[in-house]
């Protein structure tokens, strides 16, 4: 008998701390981020867009950061801008801020070498000098060489006969070391990289369906997906995002 209320009791603990724990698992709460310097820069030349920048563009869309986070914000913008060709102090002023949302040195240095393979290799080589004198002074952290192993055969099935070389460098290296090193930068931020990135770029072949699939399949909700292509539209531009948000609504369904 005293075994059964035992065991009873721990049960009702156990039932009354799951409880407890998911009522305190709420999301996290927004926080407003206050600009200036459309008004400060703008305000008496451009008074509409700088009411769009401060407001709007940060005092709404940068501030649902309880929906998607200043840290991924900052990943969409940096991948949008060096899509886009964007090279240019806007750009080093973005990883600046962030590194200020929490966006590590490994990150930055696994989401420029991923930029190398998405945007192109010379404009990776024109973020690292910015990314190197912002992060300079932060100490790299020690990982293994590879987290979760990324197995893709796309390359060498459908050009292994004509390009080997290119099969091999996107079967073995961008997926086999790139996307492998998930432990450094995790499989969601690595899609909201490729997606940004692509969208960016004005990419909307079914390579960029693929990866928004992936980003499904990779953790990046419906509500994070949204915002992200919300973020586009002012990063990459309007059409670009209304040309991206047919393929989500459609993977992403009702």
């Amino acid at each position: 008998m005293k075994k059964f209320l035992a065991a009873g009791l721990a049960a009702f603990l156990m039932i009354n701390f799951t409880t407890t724990e998911a009522k305190t698992m709420k999301k996290p709460e927004a926080i407003k981020v206050v600009q200036t310097t459309g008004r400060d820069r703008l305000g008496d030349f451009a008074p509409e867009f700088a009411r769009y920048n401060d407001d709007i563009l940060f005092g709404e869309v940068w501030s649902r950061n309880d929906i998607l986070s200043l840290h991924d914000r900052s990943i969409v913008t940096i991948c949008a801008l060096v899509g886009n060709g964007i090279l240019d102090s806007s750009l080093k002023f973005h990883i600046a801020n962030a590194k200020k949302n929490g966006v590590t040195r490994d990150e930055m240095v696994e989401i420029v070498t991923q930029l190398g393979f998405y945007a192109g290799w010379p404009k990776a080589w024109a973020v690292f000098p910015m990314a190197k004198e912002i992060y300079g002074e932060d100490s790299a952290q020690v990982f293994d060489k590879v987290g979760k192993k990324i197995t893709q055969t796309a390359g060498r099935k459908n050009l292994g006969d004509f390009a080997p070389e290119f099969a091999r460098y996107n079967d073995d290296i961008l997926f086999g070391e790139v996307w492998s090193r998930n432990n450094i930068l995790s499989l969601h931020d690595r899609s909201i990289v490729t997606v940004s990135t692509l969208v960016g770029a004005g990419i909307f072949t079914d390579a960029l369906k693929h990866h928004i699939a992936n980003a499904k399949s990779n953790g990046v909700t419906k509500e994070e997906i949204v915002e992200i292509i919300t973020q586009l539209g002012f990063y990459a531009g309007w059409p670009k995002a209304w040309a991206v948000f047919p393929m989500a609504k459609e993977i992403y369904g009702e």
